[in-house]
């Protein structure tokens, strides 16, 4: 298996996990204080993440999500999102969402 495949599975079964654990309550929930619908955005993102390993599209997937989670995490940190209340982010998930983004940018544009 591929690094871009890889990369796809790996983050896509984490994002699932992390969108069900949100609705969940636990100690590292209370970290990441996000809504419901922010929870269903990462299982869906996780689930094409996951979709686009499984039909060989692992590389426009992680390039593709990865500049959108960038572009999420700045919106996030500029207090964007909240104020418009599209999803209930904070710092911590900002820079969850800027990490998983750089490195989705990267593999998918670096790795073969």
């Amino acid at each position: 298996m591929g690094t871009q495949k890889t990369w796809a599975w790996l983050i896509g079964v984490i994002l699932v996990l992390i969108g069900i654990w949100g609705f969940i309550s636990n100690p590292v929930a209370g970290l990441f204080p996000v809504n419901a619908l922010h929870n269903i955005v990462h299982l869906v993102t996780g689930l094409i993440f996951i979709w686009a390993a499984a039909k060989g599209a692992a590389k426009p997937a992680n390039q593709w999500l990865g500049i959108i989670y960038v572009v999420v995490a700045i919106l996030g940190f500029l207090g964007v999102l909240s104020f418009l209340a599209v999803a209930g982010g904070n710092d911590p998930d900002n820079w969850l969402h800027l990490v998983i983004g750089i490195v989705s940018v990267l593999v998918g544009y670096a790795a073969k």
